[in-house]
Formats: structure tokens, C-alpha cells, sequence
């Protein structure tokens, strides 16, 4: 069963270039000739321009001399001194004990004194260096994060 309409009948409602088997030559539109290209300006020899002839576009008004800018925060170089003390004493203080066990090994073996055993101080720092270092770095890395930030705002 086949429908004669969907196979291939002349439908009245449309133009011959789109029925099936229908005309295939377009109709001749009247149309206008596009007008010339505009012709492009000569350039001129300015000395202060490079030979490459580009120019910056943009308000008359706007000069690189008046551009500022955006101020610093003062605070700065100081978190960034606060988190590099922080990664160095940290640092100095986890490797206290390698760094005097000889000299407190001979000053014990000296004095051998009576009175008991004391223990020195860097078994004590040698506890904090971890959570200094961790501290120095962390403000290191927020610091810089807030720094990007910024820089991303000030760039829009």
C-alpha cells in the first residue's frame, strides 16, 4: 500500500524548485551590483611611529602618562617576612637537635653533675618546628591566593 501524496504528487502549495522532479533552474532574482569598496586612506610618514603603521585606537583623552597604578597594600612585605620568620624558625627548630647533640654530649660528659638530668632546650623546640613550618607555608600559600585574587579583580 503505497500513498501516491508522499511519493512524488505535484503539490500545489509549494514553488516548482522544491517539488520532486520539478524545475531545477532558479528564478532570476533583480538584484543590485554591490557598491565599490571604499577606498583605503593613504598613510602618512610620522617619525615618532613605527614603519609597521600600528596605532593604538581608543579616546583622544586616555594617555599612558595618566594612567595609575592601583596602590599596594602596605602589609604586604610584612606577611611576607611574618611567613618566611615562620618557615625558618620552624625549620631551625626541628633541626636543633642535630645541629647541638654534639656540643651538649661533650658538655655533659664534663659537668657530670649530681643534681639529675635536665633536658636541654631544643628537645622542647624540637616540637614546635612542624607546627611552625605548617603555619609559614599556610600564610605563604593564603598570601599568595589573596595576591591572585586581587590581581584578577584589578584586571576586569
Amino acid at each position: 500500500m503505497s500513498n501516491d501524496r508522499l511519493q512524488g504528487g505535484y503539490d500545489a502549495r509549494y514553488d516548482d524548485i522544491y517539488q520532486r522532479g520539478g524545475t531545477t533552474e532558479a528564478v532570476p532574482r533583480v538584484t543590485s551590483p554591490a557598491a565599490p569598496a571604499p577606498a583605503l586612506p593613504l598613510p602618512t610618514d610620522r617619525g615618532d611611529e613605527s614603519s609597521s603603521g600600528i596605532s593604538e585606537v581608543g579616546p583622544a583623552t586616555a594617555t599612558r602618562e595618566e594612567y595609575e597604578p592601583a596602590p599596594r597594600n602596605p602589609f604586604d612585605v610584612w606577611i611576607w617576612l611574618v611567613a618566611a620568620a615562620l618557615t625558618g624558625l620552624g625549620s631551625y627548630f626541628l633541626s636543633a637537635p642535630m645541629l647541638f647533640e654534639r656540643q651538649y654530649m661533650e658538655q655533659l660528659a664534663v659537668e657530670a653533675s649530681p643534681v639529675g638530668y635536665s633536658a636541654p632546650w631544643f628537645s622542647y623546640a624540637s616540637t614546635a618546628g612542624p607546627p611552625l613550618i605548617l603555619l609559614g607555608v599556610a600564610t605563604a600559600v593564603t598570601q599568595l591566593f589573596i595576591l591572585s585574587i586581587r590581581h584578577t579583580f584589578r584586571a576586569r
